[in-house]
């Protein structure tokens, strides 16, 4: 069964209720010799419409409704970033991490280099154990958004996992700093040291990582 079968009627009717309208709106400025396109479904018009559609439901967490439009609009235009990212992203939140990451990835390849779309993906290697990847799209990322903390907290994850110690430890520092009150940062950085047989800077952090978890809970 195709995706646009699938799809919730609602959609159609929304679709067609909106067609309808641009139509009415070229019969005020067509002539009778183009009478007849008038009332064709144009497919420019339907793709915007189900992409529209797509990404309303991907920001409200509605997946599964997002998905069949989404795949229906790359159907036709398979090179279209917005529902690359977003149809990828539904997918990492379905857990099917490998459908997610090659969409991503076909989205970075035809154009989006967003900080946005780097951090889902690094996420995503995260999700798969590819941490060398992971690493490496998190540093370009952080090239233009040398201040983003998830970015920064993310790739210290990434090298703790690729035994990158003790740059680990740098972009754990530099999350502490965008946000000195996060209590996972501390937590990892307490692990980090451990790996390197630090323990007592480890139970520092373990300590500091758990009096913010407790403020936390008592705000």
């Amino acid at each position: 069964m195709s995706s646009e079968k699938n799809m919730n009627i609602l959609d159609e009717v929304g679709f067609f209720l909106h067609a309808s309208r641009q139509v009415i709106k070229k019969v005020t400025i067509a002539s009778i010799d183009g009478f007849n396109s008038l009332f064709s479904v144009d497919e420019g018009m339907r793709n915007h419409f189900y992409l529209d559609k797509g990404v309303q439901y991907t920001k409200r967490g509605r997946y599964n409704q997002a998905i069949p439009l989404l795949e229906n609009v790359l159907s036709e235009r398979p090179l279209e970033g917005k529902a690359l990212f977003h149809l990828g992203f539904c997918y990492l939140k379905m857990d099917e991490t490998v459908k997610g990451i090659e969409l991503l990835e076909r989205a970075e390849a035809s154009g989006d280099t967003s900080s946005q779309l780097y951090s889902i993906l690094g996420m995503a290697y995260l999700q798969s154990k590819e941490y060398g990847k992971a690493v490496e799209i998190l540093e370009k990322a952080l090239v233009r958004d040398p201040d983003n903390f998830n970015l920064n907290y993310r790739l210290g994850v990434a090298l703790d996992n690729f035994k990158e110690y003790e740059r680990a430890v740098e972009a754990f520092k530099k999350a502490m700093e965008i946000r000195p009150n996060e209590p996972k940062v501390y937590q990892s950085m307490g692990f980090v040291f451990e790996q390197m047989d630090k323990h007592e800077e480890a139970i520092s952090y373990f300590k500091k990582a758990a009096h913010l978890e407790d403020r936390k809970q008592n705000f």
